[in-house]
């Protein structure tokens, strides 16, 4: 089968796990503490010890967003590197994807090529913490690909033009610079079109 529908399925089930026991990611992730702006859930972060993958929720109330998860790929003590944030809505169900500039998370950079080369490790599957919030996650970075690899070439193009108008200070640092590369997802149409190749395929 298709990694990409097999993946839909997965996220599928794990969604649907949460919400029969009246749950989301977000109020998965709180665990039962309370929803509190700008705080970090949970306070250690979820890493995968096989592949290195860490996450946590940074809460926010906003009109579109509940808050969103920052993703990452660990490979020393010292070597974190932040890969992409998903935003989450208000029923936290995710709906956009973004990457942020150095200085958001203070984590060191890694180049867009080198990171797209290692997406296949941003999975959660020997992590402690929430079993179907991980699996969804998961599925997410293999359901979506191609779009993260795209952020990422988009984040340095953004980096490399701001590098140019500043020259020769650090867009790294450059605190008006936050967010580099942003795509919204419509997690219901991209089921629909998995759904249909789908079909087709078993005609």
């Amino acid at each position: 089968m298709d990694a990409t529908i097999q993946a839909a399925m997965e996220l599928v089930s794990a969604l649907a796990e949460m919400e029969n026991a009246g749950r989301n990611i977000v109020t998965t992730l709180l665990d039962g503490a309370a929803f509190l702006a700008l705080e970090h859930y949970p306070p250690e972060d979820i890493r995968d010890p096989k592949t290195n993958a860490q996450y946590y929720f940074h809460a926010h109330r906003g009109r579109m967003e509940s808050g969103h998860i920052h993703c990452f790929l660990r490979d020393s003590e010292n070597g974190l590197t932040h890969v992409v944030a998903i935003g989450l809505d208000q029923t936290g169900r995710p709906t956009r994807l973004f990457t942020t500039n150095l200085w958001v998370t203070t984590d060191m950079f890694t180049p867009a090529e080198t990171l797209i080369a290692q997406l296949p490790r941003m999975n959660w599957r020997a992590a402690p913490g929430p079993e179907p919030v991980n699996r969804a996650l998961g599925a997410l970075f293999v359901l979506y690909r191609r779009e993260i690899a795209a952020l990422l070439r988009r984040r340095d193009a953004r980096l490399a033009r701001h590098a140019a108008a500043i020259a020769p200070a650090d867009p790294l640092a450059d605190e008006r610079l936050e967010i580099l590369s942003t795509a919204r997802l419509n997690l219901p149409a991209t089921l629909a079109r998995l759904r249909a190749k789908l079909a087709l395929t078993d005609e």
